[in-house]
């Protein structure tokens, strides 16, 4: 008797299956879904955020486009105010204070942004005047969207109102005391 003949063919074993997965690629998984919620959370929170910069600036190449007064450029950016800061604050502001806050908002530790107050005659020639005739020039336009790139405007939540009251007030009234010194 051959003993070659009694052998048995081999049994190759099973396929290795893909399910149940081992515990590192749940592991992945879990990793790429936390990474990919992040990244759409942050994009939603960025286009919330610039949401008031982008209408603002559509706004003001509208008005550049129709020609306009430099009082309705003065409309816009307190409408812009009124929207991103607290109403006890914005609203009264007029004259050379209105000036000097619309460059405090833009100005930063390391850029003092003064092209309003540097301006203030050209701006405020015809803000008080009964029919005011002065139309806004390239300089106006530029201006404006110099301080609504560079300024953080965001809408005010209601939760948030008191919070930003209360920074804002101290923010205008330290500058306030430090020019007067």
């Amino acid at each position: 008797m051959d003993p070659l003949a009694q052998l048995k063919d081999i049994h190759l074993p099973a396929p290795v299956s893909a399910w149940p997965l081992s515990l590192y690629w749940w592991l992945v998984i879990i990793a790429l879904l936390l990474i990919v919620g992040l990244a759409v959370y942050t994009v939603f929170r960025y286009i919330k955020k610039t949401r008031l910069t982008r209408l603002a600036l559509a706004e003001l190449a509208l008005l550049q486009q129709q020609g306009c007064e430099v009082n309705d450029l003065h409309h816009l950016l307190k409408r812009i105010v009124l929207s991103s800061f607290p109403r006890e604050i914005a609203a009264s502001l007029h004259g050379d204070a209105w000036l000097s806050f619309l460059d405090q908002q833009a100005s930063t530790h390391k850029r003092v942004f003064s092209a309003f107050s540097n301006n203030a005659a050209i701006w405020s020639l015809d803000l008080y005047s009964a029919k005011p005739n002065m139309l806004a020039e390239l300089s106006h336009f530029k201006t404006c969207q110099d301080w609504i790139k560079k300024t953080p405007l965001m809408s005010l939540d209601c939760k948030m109102k008191s919070r930003v009251t209360k920074i804002v007030k101290n923010r205008v009234e330290n500058r306030v005391e430090n020019s007067n010194v």
